[in-house]
């Protein structure tokens, strides 16, 4: 079996399982006689981008009778020839169809495979190929959007008009470097210095934008911690809209950690209730602490719940979320004694019993998962890799800056400015680290 960069490979490109149709996709150079070997189209091969009906069949017999779809290549999504094989949504004929597949000389392909050689083709750039993992993932409305713009190429277009400013600003400082002292008109080192300054500041404000993206696409888990009774699975039960968790006076009812889906103003939510802090848990309710302590542990945001009335009871939790992202709640507001604040930090009162401010929960809860969205970005990513990556640029940018401040030299900032560029090609694609392409492509399907 061909094990090349353009050797046949086949996929289920639809979710396992039972329904009206599944699609078994292929993609590979040179694909017709790998396909006339297990199917049969009615009244011939079907002309390109048009379906055809087409029986299948394997050692055994026929298999199935659907739609052959024929995508030739370059003009396809991977660059190669593509084929689709509509079929009856079985999956005992989806496997029928793949072992056909590989009787015929293709093999089973790899989880991104065929979006990596969209991208090997030049048909997809990285951000691209991102945008293609988010809108398969998108858990929001919002979310879905950030995919189509990426995909329309809003993250490609900002990386291009970055890179052409550094390049710009590059060969202002190589000419400098080049033809000294001979009268060129070179700009002035303010001006180089007042641009690089905004090219730095654009890649850091698109860069600032990836929590409020992430948490669109992939949505976040949120946990309630703090001690026993202080009204962590009532806010569970309020911020649900139903009763999932049980609400007793005795101590210690929440157990184990009970999770529901919840969508805040767009953003789709985890909410994971845990089991209340206190010095002399039985062993079943030890185990459901750990549980919730380590999911906790992993979680986007904290819901710190204080009893406002004797805050001296969450000093562990307290403790715990220092130095992460959280929102302190101060509940039983209506209770005598309660306090507004803690340690100089204020409250965010609530009542779950009356629901007294709910309101006011439901909407810090999406406003500190997506942080504050930097009034000049013009798009919004959503990938880690994205994010880091124009965190690197914008440091270049404003090390060349500093530099040619500092009076260091063209050739020092010019040295900066390139290695900005080798963050963009790594943003694009240009510069292809089989590592990076590796971690990013084994997060996908294995039929995309």
């Amino acid at each position: 079996m061909a094990r090349g960069p353009d050797a046949p490979i086949v996929a289920n490109a639809t979710p396992w399982g039972r329904g009206a149709v599944a699609v078994v996709r292929l993609s590979g150079a040179s694909l017709r006689p790998l396909l006339l070997q297990f199917c049969r189209p009615k009244g011939g091969f079907p002309p390109a981008r048009r379906a055809r009906l087409t029986a299948f069949f394997d050692e055994d017999g026929l298999i199935d009778e659907g739609l052959l779809t024929f995508f030739p290549g370059p003009h396809s999504y991977t660059g190669e020839d593509v084929a689709e094989l509509g079929c009856h949504g079985n999956p005992l004929i989806v496997e029928r169809l793949l072992r056909a597949a590989q009787a015929a000389g293709a093999r089973l392909a790899e989880p991104g495979e065929f979006t990596r050689r969209a991208v090997a083709s030049g048909r997809l750039d990285l951000t691209r190929a991102e945008a293609v993992l988010q809108a398969i993932e998108a858990s929001t409305p919002e979310g879905l959007a950030i995919a189509q713009a990426g995909l329309s190429g809003a993250v490609a277009a900002l990386a291009e008009g970055l890179r052409a400013g550094l390049i710009d600003v590059c060969a202002e400082l190589e000419a400098r470097l080049d033809y000294p002292g001979e009268g060129l008109g070179f700009t002035e080192d303010a001006a180089v210095i007042t641009r690089l300054g905004a090219l730095a500041e654009e890649a850091r404000q698109a860069a600032e934008g990836f929590k409020a993206g992430r948490a669109a696409v992939e949505g976040a888990d949120v946990a309630l911690i703090g001690p026993v009774n202080a009204g962590k699975s009532s806010l569970f039960n309020a911020l649900g809209g139903s009763v999932r968790a049980l609400v007793s006076p005795e101590p210690g009812t929440t157990r184990d950690v009970v999770e529901r889906r919840v969508s805040l103003e767009g953003v789709m939510i985890r909410l994971l209730d845990t089991a209340g802090l206190r010095d002399d848990p039985g062993p079943i309710e030890a185990e459901g602490l750990a549980l919730g302590q380590a999911l906790a542990g992993d979680a986007d945001l904290l819901l710190v719940v204080i009893p406002a009335h004797t805050p001296e009871l969450a000093a562990e939790a307290l403790t715990r979320s220092k130095g992460r992202p959280r929102l302190l709640i101060g509940n039983h507001a209506d209770r005598p004694g309660a306090v507004t604040q803690l340690d100089g930090e204020a409250l965010l009162m609530t009542n779950a019993r009356t629901g007294e401010g709910l309101d006011a929960l439901k909407a810090a809860i999406p406003r500190a998962l997506r942080g504050e969205l930097p009034a000049g970005a013009r798009v919004m990513i959503a990938s880690a890799r994205q994010r880091d990556l124009l965190y690197a640029v914008s440091s270049s940018a404003a090390a060349a800056r500093d530099a040619l401040a500092m009076g260091l030299g063209p050739a020092v900032a010019a040295e900066e400015l390139y290695e900005g560029l080798s963050s963009l090609d790594q943003l694009t694609g240009r510069d292809t680290r089989e590592d990076a392409l590796d971690r990013l492509f084994q997060r996908f399907c294995v039929g995309k």
